[in-house]
């Protein structure tokens, strides 16, 4: 997929700017926190209370999909699905059977770098209290973390867990699902010009008004409020994800290593090739789950992957900060 970019060197991280000489009353943004990251929504109508109620359904579907696939809330679908889903196949939802799908297939076609069945292991990393589990627990569990134990039927649809550890989480996914949905409610109430974000993941719906929405590239390494743009991309109509190891992190005192949040599934551990991954597309849904699966494969395996792909482009950096493009952007003018 050709775009308006070239090759630049640098480190950095994906962030949506938003440039214009004055703010004009018909652009309206909010963020929340919500599904444990900042939710933003801008957009343009002419008619601020229809801009009102469009950001305040935006808000309200993002909470209910907080809601119903978040496994810290005990009543959610998937909480009560990692309850029940070892003992006997469970019906789930036409959403969440929609969310598996997708996920099993990118397992398949990324060799198992990205995985639901992660969640077996990550569940005993505590990112705030910088916990991580021993060495027992993760060669114990890691040999459970197998998306081919997750037994899919989609005419029901049902789900089981064939071990009575497994456990899967939807953050690889959840949140490129969510700005999709969001984007869907916006086009119906007739808005065409917004951007929504969750945390690492955008869609842009059409352009900023004749001019396209600048997608700044920042630095992984600076504090988030010293963080500069060193790539811009012009992007409209298209969703973009990144993965970091930045994002949800500490250090571990005796070795000095940094623990985040992107479990390598062969391994238990955190991923340790890259700092960021990138991904560019038509919708969050395939987006978010690829730029995991890249992080974990790393930058050959990653970059072949998106290659082979049709409408992706990749923007990769490696643990040493060099910038890696796939040949998309490389050979965009």
């Amino acid at each position: 997929m050709k775009r308006s970019a070239k090759a630049y060197c640098g480190l950095f991280v994906v962030s949506v700017l938003f440039y214009c000489a004055a703010v004009r009353a018909e652009w309206h943004s909010e963020s929340q926190g919500i599904m444990g990251t900042e939710v933003s929504v801008t957009l343009w109508h002419k008619d601020s209370a229809v801009a009102k109620q469009a950001i305040a359904a935006v808000m309200q579907e993002m909470q209910r999909i907080d809601a119903q696939f978040s496994p810290y809330k005990k009543d959610s679908e998937l909480a009560q699905l990692n309850r029940q889903a070892a003992s006997k196949a469970q019906p789930i939802s036409d959403e969440l059977a929609l969310l598996v799908e997708k996920s099993l297939a990118i397992s398949e076609l990324s060799g198992g770098a990205f995985d639901l069945t992660f969640a077996t292991l990550a569940q005993y990393y505590d990112y705030r209290q910088a916990q991580k589990p021993s060495e027992a627990q993760i060669a114990e569990l890691k040999k459970h973390i197998n998306y081919r134990l997750l037994k899919f039927d989609a005419s029901q649809p049902s789900l089981f867990y064939a071990h009575p550890k497994l456990k899967i989480d939807l953050g690889g996914i959840a949140k490129g699902h969510a700005v999709d949905r969001s984007v869907a409610i916006l086009q119906k109430l007739g808005i065409k010009h917004a951007s929504v974000s969750a945390g690492g993941d955008s869609r842009l719906l059409g352009d900023r008004r004749g001019r396209p929405w600048i997608v700044g590239i920042k630095h992984p390494r600076q504090r988030p409020e010293e963080r500069e743009a060193v790539l811009k991309l012009p992007l409209e109509n298209l969703a973009i994800s990144t993965s970091g190891d930045y994002e949800r992190f500490f250090i571990d005192e005796q070795s000095g290593e940094r623990i985040h949040h992107i479990i390598n599934p062969r391994t238990g551990k955190s991923a340790a090739q890259l700092m960021s991954v990138t991904i560019i597309g038509e919708r969050g849904l395939d987006t978010d789950p690829l730029s995991t699966a890249v992080f974990i494969l790393g930058v050959d395996k990653g970059l072949a992957l998106i290659n082979d792909l049709t409408g992706f482009d990749a923007i990769i950096i490696d643990a040493n900060g060099k910038v890696h493009f796939s040949e998309g952007l490389m050979e965009a003018e």
